[in-house]
């Protein structure tokens, strides 16, 4: 999943390098990407047995 979050972040950036007409779609995929991130780290430290971000 980590690897699809970097995929999304270079397609975000090569459309707002190479096409910039595009940028709705980019600024979407990064929200996406945000989003992506934010579910990934709250499912990995949902079973930890120490605090979120506390080791």
């Amino acid at each position: 999943m980590e690897f699809l979050n970097l995929v999304v972040i270079l397609v975000t950036a090569f459309l707002v390098l190479r096409r910039p007409q595009r940028e709705k779609l980019a600024f979407r995929l990064l929200v996406f990407s945000v989003v992506l991130m934010v579910f990934l780290f709250s499912m990995a430290t949902r079973t930890s047995l120490l605090p979120a971000v506390n080791y």
